[in-house]
Order: C-alpha cells, then sequence, then structure tokens
C-alpha cells in the first residue's frame, strides 16, 4: 500500500481528536452537574433534618445544628465544586429562626380568647353559701336551742319541803253503837323526795312535756295534838307541763299531776290490823290505796346543754281508803270505815339530765 505523507494523517485525525475534546469536557460537566444535584439533595435531606430537629427543640440552642458541625467538613469540598454560587445556600440557615418567633404566637392564641365567664361561674356557685355565715336572729337561736333540749328524754331529782293540813274521818259501829273516831292532823314530817322522767308531748313538742314520776314520803304519820302512824307512803304520778319562755335560758313552767296512792301499813295503824283480825273482823295487812291530783307553778333554767335546775311551787289533794269493813259477827252487825283526806302545799327543788 501506498503510504500518505505525517501531514496528511495528522489533517485526517484532527476530527477525531476534536471530537473527542469535545466530549471529555461534557463528561466532566456532567460529572459536575451530578455531583451538584447530589449535594443539593443531600442539602435539602440536611435543611429538612435541621427544621425538624429545630422544632423539637428549644429556640434557645439554636447554634447547635447539624449544619454548622457539617460546614467545616464540606468547606473543602465546595472549594473545589465549580458552582461556587450554590455554596452561598448555607448562609440561609438562620431562616429557621422564624418559627420560634412564630411559636409563641401561636403560643398565645390559646390565651388571647378571654374565656374568665367559665370560670367566674364556679366562683359565683361557691358565693351562694356563704349565706349561712349571716348571724341569726337571737329568737331563731333560741327557739332553736329550745327545740333541741326538748326533744330529748330529761330524767329529774327534786327535794320536796311541804306542809300538810289533813283529817282522818274515821267510826266503828256494833249493831246501833256508833263510836267517831275522827281527828284533824298534820303530818310530823316536812321533806319528800321525787323521782321523775319526762320526754316531747305529742302536740306543742318544743314546749310541752309529758312523764311520770315516783314520790317518796317514808313514814308517814301524823303529829300534833295526836299522833298516830299510818306507815309507809307512796305516790305514783302521771305529769305534764307547759314551758314559757320568758328570758335567755329562762322559762315558766305550768304542770299537773294524777295518780295513785300507795301506803303500806305499819306503827298504829298496823297495830289496828291486828286487833280486828283477833276479834273476828275479815281485814287484811295489805298496802292501801288512794288517789290524789294536783296543779304546779315555777321556773326552769338551762345551766348547760344537758343540766336544767328548777323550782315549783306545787298543790295537790290526796285521799287514802284505810278500812271499809261491813259484816256480821256472831250476830252483831260490825261496821268500820276509815279514810283520810288531805291538801299539802309544797315547794320543789329539782335538777334535771337531758339525755
Amino acid at each position: 500500500m501506498r503510504s500518505l505523507p505525517v501531514p496528511q494523517a495528522l489533517w485526517k485525525a484532527l476530527p477525531v481528536l476534536m471530537l473527542l475534546c469535545s466530549s471529555l469536557p461534557m463528561h466532566a460537566e456532567a460529572q459536575t452537574k451530578s455531583r451538584t444535584q447530589t449535594q443539593t439533595k443531600a442539602k435539602a435531606k440536611a435543611k429538612s433534618k435541621k427544621t425538624k430537629a429545630k422544632a423539637k427543640t428549644p429556640p434557645a440552642e439554636p447554634e447547635k445544628t447539624p449544619e454548622a458541625q457539617k460546614a467545616p467538613e464540606e468547606a473543602p469540598q465546595k472549594a473545589a465544586e465549580p458552582a461556587p454560587q450554590k455554596l452561598e445556600e448555607p448562609e440561609k440557615a438562620p431562616a429557621p429562626e422564624k418559627a420560634p418567633e412564630k411559636a409563641p404566637a401561636q403560643a398565645k392564641t390559646p390565651a388571647q380568647p378571654k374565656t374568665p365567664p367559665k370560670s367566674k361561674a364556679p366562683d359565683k356557685v361557691v358565693a351562694q353559701p356563704k349565706a349561712p355565715d349571716r348571724p341569726l336572729p337571737q329568737s331563731q337561736i333560741q327557739a332553736q336551742e329550745r327545740a333541741e333540749a326538748q326533744s330529748r328524754m330529761r330524767i329529774g331529782v327534786g327535794l320536796d319541803l311541804f306542809i300538810e293540813n289533813s283529817r282522818m274521818t274515821g267510826s266503828q259501829a256494833i249493831n246501833a253503837s256508833r263510836v267517831d273516831e275522827s281527828f284533824d292532823y298534820s303530818s310530823a314530817t316536812f321533806l319528800s323526795a321525787t323521782l321523775s322522767m319526762s320526754v316531747p308531748a305529742p302536740v306543742f313538742k318544743d314546749r310541752a312535756r309529758i312523764g311520770g314520776a315516783v314520790r317518796l314520803f317514808g313514814n308517814y304519820s301524823a303529829g300534833g295534838d295526836r299522833t298516830f302512824g299510818f306507815g309507809l307512803l307512796g305516790q305514783a304520778l302521771v305529769t305534764g307541763e307547759y314551758g314559757l319562755p320568758v328570758a335567755n335560758q329562762l322559762e315558766v313552767v305550768f304542770g299537773a299531776r294524777v295518780g295513785l296512792a300507795l301506803l303500806l301499813p305499819g306503827r298504829e295503824f298496823d297495830q289496828e290490823i291486828d286487833r280486828l283480825q283477833v276479834q273476828g273482823v275479815g281485814v287484811w295487812s295489805v298496802p292501801r290505796t288512794g288517789w290524789l291530783g294536783g296543779l304546779s307553778a315555777g321556773v326552769r333554767r338551762r345551766m348547760s346543754e344537758h343540766i336544767l335546775l328548777r323550782a315549783d311551787l306545787s298543790g295537790q289533794l290526796e285521799k287514802l281508803y284505810l278500812f271499809a269493813t261491813n259484816e256480821d259477827i256472831e250476830g252483831l252487825q260490825f261496821e268500820k270505815n276509815w279514810s283520810t283526806s288531805g291538801l299539802r302545799l309544797g315547794l320543789t327543788l329539782g335538777i334535771e339530765f337531758a339525755l
């Protein structure tokens, strides 16, 4: 073959070299473009992570961002890259600092709507119960205390001082012969004791009370010109009273009583029973009974919640049946009747305990 001269060969190879030269910059540019795209994507991801990290972390530490730490490492790479315009983008990193500024604004938004009416509503409800703090009238307080006191059961003990004006009416008859055995007397003793119990009455519960009492006289006997011993005398009473307030802790009390009197024969009276039994008269040594009734008026004062003192003036009538015998003894008509009746006036000093 015929060999071409060297200049022609170079001339013919020149287009090939030009193509190679033109292709090399394009490949370098493609590589640089791919590098820049990957870097921008990495930066975008880093920015998104930074913004999320800044949103989670308090605004007081904005300097500790991953961008500031990576900036020294990326600086030599960015210096080697041909695109210096994109290196200025990290300066935009402070922009996310606006998020903390908006956060307080958002935090203030719940406080902006003024909703004190809801909080004031409970204050009004709480203020309503302050009404009981007002002082009650004295009359109402006294009425409440009186109602509470009246609602309790009370046990009372009293000492009675009394005087008596009585008469024993009696006679004994055998056939047509009659002997008058009557005489007037006063009690040889002047003391007796009373034990009482009371509860509120079904009506007028705040003022009225009903109850019972037992009164003991001990050895009941006549004194004065004619002495005569009857025996042990006691009374079982049903009582009722009405209290009328007149001052603080003080009331006037009006009362009434009825009951049965019971006499256990003793002393001279018991001797008379024995004498009649010896003569064949059918009399028994059993307790004698009678009736009584009386009225009282007094005052009562409350000393404490459970203790009350009282004083009463009383008057009562009493009648006892001692003998009532009418029989035929060996052809003789025998009759014997004895009874006592009397009026007692007394002063009772007592104390009551509210249970």
